[in-house]
């Protein structure tokens, strides 16, 4: 089996060369690999998960709530399905789909969407059987499943042991990815019919969910088993920084909230890998097909915030080298799968707030397949060592780490949140409100709570420190 060595620590992406052209404005070319690029669909609303059919259909599922069929060259404009009851806000809606690994003989496909209920927002997961492109005979395997307009999951995988696997965001309440009686910052195992494993961890924990895998997750959003080891990755999105990419062990604790970044503590273990600043990593693929040689063994990650898609070259029990692929080249990448053909495709998220404008053109689906065409390298190398930076102390390095990709450094607010500068706090501007905000959280606009997961002194000088800050601006 493979070992796995230490957390490396990506110091900077962004320190490293760039160097990029064009042959014509369809093809890039990365490190010895030349794409052509193919516009399947366009003007489309976060297509969030993309699958293949045995027959080379493509399904794709659209975040308002629609499930899409491109077949024979062509997308069908009307839906095979649309979920009547989805709530979709900012990060929520239509999420994660997969097929069965049977589907030729039962033809049962898998999604996951949010819902409202009782004032609040819940994640489930759905069984439907597919007949005439149509779905029918919905079965809810699970639900109940706390979600919130930010940190909500959720990707689907069948496991090479055939169990359905589940990633859950913390719902911006970190401290319950810490709590074995929730399903917040989880990675569920379920059989293929809803049913528990047997062999689950906490099966025998009569206070434990039962359908729990792993723990200690902030929001991952992308899972991939290696053909040869069987060994299960996962990506995650950091606060401010610290994506991580995982290897995931029965019954494990990943730490969050109560370590992030590279931070250590008995019993919670690190990342393989973590990035600095963000990238945002979304689904993952192991590339197995044929069409692109140099690619065959790798790990392939979307990027959203980094805007590209992660090569991760590994040998034996080594990471090679990684590299940036398409950086820059069409924004924010959601889905990422291999098809049939061994070709690559991918969804755009750019209709994706708060982080776009969700300007138009909207979203695309894109074919990335060989190009013989060679021009200038469209590729970044990624420098990796095992040297610990520093980590910055202190309320000023914890704002910066939990409240700045929001509201600022300086408290200016972004294009999504008001300024805070000069006190003009909507829910009460003297040091107490700011505690039980802090504290409590505003969960319905995104605000996560932080009780428990960091402590009531650094509660209390993170209160200081913002009540400094907007008062100086």
């Amino acid at each position: 089996m493979m070992k796995i060595k230490p957390t490396i620590s990506l110091i900077s992406i962004l320190a490293i060369v760039l160097i990029s052209g064009f042959a014509n404005k369809n093809t890039v070319d990365g490190d010895h690999i030349s794409f052509k690029i193919d516009t399947l669909a366009s003007n489309l609303t976060v297509p969030w998960q993309i699958v293949f059919l045995p027959d080379r259909s493509m399904l794709f599922t659209e975040r308002p709530g629609r499930i899409r069929i491109y077949r024979n060259g062509k997308l069908q404009q009307k839906p095979i399905l649309e979920v009547n009851d989805v709530k979709a806000e900012t990060k929520t809606g239509l999420l994660g789909m997969v097929i069965h690994p049977n589907f030729s003989s039962n033809h049962f496909i898998y999604i996951a969407h949010n819902y409202g209920q009782n004032n609040r927002l819940w994640l489930r997961v759905v069984r439907y059987e597919l007949k005439n492109d149509t779905l029918i005979k919905p079965k809810v395997l699970i639900e109940q499943i706390p979600a919130a307009r930010n940190h909500t999951g959720c990707r689907l995988v069948f496991g090479p042991d055939q169990k359905l696997y589940i990633t859950t965001g913390d719902a911006d309440q970190p401290i319950l990815a810490q709590d074995l009686k929730t399903y917040n910052g989880k990675i569920l195992r379920i059989n293929d019919d809803g049913s528990i494993p047997a062999d689950n961890p906490f099966i025998k924990n009569d206070t434990a969910r039962k359908e729990i895998w792993s723990y200690g997750h902030r929001n991952p959003q992308g899972m991939a088993f290696e053909p040869q080891t069987k060994l299960f990755y996962a990506t995650e999105h950091g606060p401010t920084g610290g994506d991580e990419i995982n290897i995931v062990k029965k019954g494990a604790n990943y730490g969050w909230p109560i370590i992030h970044h590279q931070e250590t503590k008995t019993g919670m273990l690190n990342p393989l890998l973590e990035y600095t600043p963000s990238i945002g990593p979304s689904e993952a693929v192991f590339y197995q097909g044929n069409v692109f040689p140099q690619l065959r063994g790798n790990l392939l990650v979307a990027c959203l915030r980094g805007e590209s898609i992660l090569r991760i070259v590994m040998e034996k029990d080594k990471i090679i080298k990684q590299e940036i692929l398409l950086k820059k080249q069409y924004g924010r990448i959601r889905s990422l799968v291999v098809g049939p053909d061994g070709y690559l495709y991918i969804s755009t998220s750019n209709f994706d707030l708060p982080e776009s404008k969700g300007e138009r053109p909207y979203d695309m689906i894109l074919r990335l397949r060989p190009s013989a065409t060679k021009t200038d390298q469209v590729t970044q190398t990624i420098s990796s060592n095992n040297k610990m930076p520093n980590m910055e102390t202190g309320p000023a390095a914890m704002f910066k780490q939990l409240c700045a990709s929001c509201h600022g450094d300086k408290l200016q607010g972004t294009e999504t949140v008001y300024s805070l500068i000069g006190g003009k706090f909507k829910h009460g501007a003297d040091k107490q409100s700011i505690i039980n905000n802090i504290t409590n959280g505003i969960i319905n606009k995104g605000m996560p709570a932080w009780n428990g997961a960091i402590s009531k002194k650094e509660i209390d000088n993170l209160a200081d420190y913002i009540l400094k800050v907007t008062k100086s601006n």
